[in-house]
């Protein structure tokens, strides 16, 4: 094989030209650097592979996300985060989840990108596309919860097995352009389509199952300007796959997909990309300007001649010249599988396909989800805030269609029940009080739940104030939902029985909200019914004040700078709420001074990112200030929040301010030690 492999070599394709590393010691061909098997005589690669780390542990494994999903264990790293199977803890399945990197997650451009991007995704129910269940963020984390699958992608099946027979390779290609028909028939292109990102499972009676992840990332992953590169230098991500428009900086449509679709297809039919050089920059160059070598020329073992005409349609420079379609593309690989007798005793390329596709055991499928989801909404749980994720084609638009006031210039004042469901929410008008009730109770276990919309116009960036009066029988919850998210983005509980909540300077970043006002309910009690007092509800916005904090900065990755030798002005806006700063750059020996307020009791967190430690300082009581020292060097950040354990202190003060200040000199020494030393 080695002899034949060197005669049907194209000289352009020297070894000269290829990826720096070590040649296949039985025929010398240069494989890719991620290869195990060499793509033209079969050898084992194995030598000189770069063992995997060694598992250590990970802070994130076993924390609950969300209040629902305990991770279990890391499933893989990539550009964009991690991946974890994590356990649905009220369903008891499994499920996989991606979580963005802190620096992803901290940029508010991105977050709004992912949003949007996870709502387009989360509409895809094709058996072939790796199904999204819900997004959101929780506790500084951006997290994509999907269908946990046990198999392998594609690249790795190539990668243990080498080259793939054809007539395989045209089943699993049937089976990704039948996930990217329904996503762009849907207005989604995928743009980075490769091998890592087609799932491989394998049924019962053995046939293969491929199913497409990441869709809707891609635009996410050029904002961040991530490359993947080897040690080596060589490329081993999206480059091998990239259509030439997309190399361009060009509007990339459907027809890009169907150029990487045939990228891929070549890898898996010939075991090495179309394109290699030495360089990221060789092999984008070579996409624009070198005419394709056939697969079947490319390899050393036999292809049939539908390998090199489809492949090669597909993998045309110019996109007019390409199939125009998905649909197009499969028609072909079908038509193949026909001309071989292989497509009538599988039953995956029916057109369109119907059987169920099978998942890892314990793992959660869309109907677990729906069924779940169903449980909730029957028992009157957050059934009413099951949108998109769960009903393909439900999403924004939704809360859009509701219905609206008439054109009568009527401004309520008063809820109007029903208004527990989206579909009957009352608009609640900003800068204007509404009076509600908690009353007839909707069971034994539930009580009754007021639900208000609101509009941010134009959906830019506003901070959100809002004031809900006390019950006096009544332990008030209020919370927000974001539209496209089955979870509230934030729960205020600052006060207890009686007390007013209040929520300051929560941003909001998208057209519509949800409100809802309920009592904390406790299981085992019988829920309250108060028919004769009323609560009033307002709520206003209003753009970012300078010198504030700017909520949310819960975590080290949502962490608001402070200056060295500044102040900020920040609040505890809301019950549970944590205010993080971080100061830039290399500081001498200094201290922070934190102003008391009235009502609480503030206490310290400081953090030394670098040697991942950190100190609690709480020394004074409720409503009087702190100070804490803080070391020289890099990475120094502070966190306030409230001991809620002190007698006397609330758990928030929004209409007070604190002023946190960095002082840059060491912290004098208490009076008394002065006086010692004298």
């Amino acid at each position: 094989m080695a002899d034949h492999d060197d005669a049907v070599a194209e000289p352009h394709h020297a070894h000269a030209d290829t990826l720096d590393i070590p040649s296949c010691p039985v025929c010398g061909r240069r494989n890719p650097p991620d290869a195990r098997f060499c793509g033209g005589c079969g050898q084992g690669l194995s030598e000189g592979v770069e063992p995997r780390q060694e598992n250590v542990a990970d802070p994130l494994v076993g924390r609950v996300i969300a209040d629902r999903y305990r991770i279990v264990e890391l499933l893989g790293r990539g550009g964009m985060g991690v991946v974890y199977k994590v356990e649905h803890i009220h369903i008891g399945k499994l499920m996989a989840m991606k979580l963005l990197h802190g620096e992803l997650a901290r940029d508010r451009n991105t977050v709004r990108r992912f949003q949007r991007e996870a709502e387009a995704a989360s509409r895809l129910s094709h058996p072939n596309t790796v199904q999204v269940f819900d997004f959101g963020r929780s506790e500084g984390l951006m997290y994509l919860v999907m269908e946990y699958l046990e198999g392998k992608d594609l690249g790795e099946l190539v990668r243990e097995e080498g080259h793939l027979d054809f007539e395989r390779v045209a089943r699993i290609g049937a089976q990704i352009c039948a996930s990217i028909a329904e996503a762009h028939a849907n207005g989604v292109v995928h743009r980075d389509l490769k091998p890592e990102n087609v799932m491989i499972i394998e049924t019962a009676d053995g046939r293969e199952i491929a199913k497409v992840l990441d869709f809707g990332l891609a635009k996410l992953r050029d904002h961040t300007g991530n490359m993947s590169v080897t040690r080596a230098g060589a490329i081993v991500g999206t480059p091998y796959y990239m259509p030439p428009e997309q190399i361009r900086g060009e509007q990339v449509d459907a027809r890009g997909d169907l150029y990487a679709v045939g990228a891929l297809l070549y890898k898996s039919a010939t075991g090495v990309p179309p394109y290699v050089a030495k360089t990221p920059m060789g092999v984008l160059t070579k996409h624009l300007t070198e005419e394709l070598v056939l697969p079947s020329r490319r390899s050393g073992f036999h292809l049939p001649g539908e390998a090199d005409a489809i492949i090669g349609r597909a993998m045309e420079k110019d996109p007019g010249k390409r199939h125009q379609s998905a649909d197009e593309l499969r028609e072909d690989l079908i038509g193949f599988l026909e001309s071989v007798g292989s497509v009538l005793s599988d039953p995956s390329m029916s057109r369109p396909l119907t059987r169920s596709v099978p998942t890892a055991g314990g793992a959660a499928t869309r109907a677990d989800v729906d069924g779940y989801e169903r449980r909730l909404r029957a028992r009157g749980v957050f059934g009413y805030l099951l949108l998109a994720l769960v009903v393909a084609g439900l999403g924004v638009g939704g809360f859009f269609a509701w219905k609206k006031y008439d054109a009568r210039d009527v401004v309520p004042t008063a809820e109007s029940e029903p208004n527990d469901m989206p579909e009957n929410a009352d608009e609640l008008p900003a800068e204007v009080d509404i009076q509600g009730m908690l009353g007839q109770r909707q069971s034994t276990e539930l009580g009754d739940v007021d639900l208000y919309r609101i509009a941010n116009p134009g959906g830019e960036r506003r901070l959100l104030d809002l004031h809900v009066t006390g019950l006096p029988n009544i332990d008030l919850i209020v919370d927000v939902v974001r539209t496209g998210q089955s979870e509230p983005v934030l729960s205020a509980d600052g006060s207890g029985v009686g007390g007013d909540e209040h929520i300051r300077g929560f941003p909001l970043t998208e057209r519509a909200y949800l409100v809802r006002v309920r009592e904390r309910w406790i299981a085992g009690e019988l829920p309250t019914e108060n028919i004769s007092d009323e609560y009033t509800i307002r709520f206003e916005l209003r753009d970012q004040v300078e010198g504030e904090e700017s909520e949310v900065n819960e975590s080290l990755e949502l962490a608001n700078e402070l200056a060295a030798g500044g102040s900020i002005t920040g609040r505890i806006g809301w019950g549970g709420d944590v205010d993080t700063y971080c100061i830039p750059g290399t500081i001498e020996d200094g201290h922070l001074r934190l102003s008391g307020v009235e009502s609480l009791d503030l206490r310290l967190r400081t953090v030394d990112r670098v040697l991942q430690r950190s100190r609690i300082v709480d020394e004074a009581g409720v409503g009087e200030p702190e100070v804490a020292p803080v070391t020289a060097g890099q990475g120094r950040c502070v966190e306030v929040s409230v001991d809620t354990d002190e007698t006397g202190s609330a758990r928030s003060d929004p209409e007070l301010s604190y002023e946190l200040r960095h002082v840059a000199a060491p912290l004098p020494p208490p009076v008394g030690e002065e006086e010692g030393e004298q």
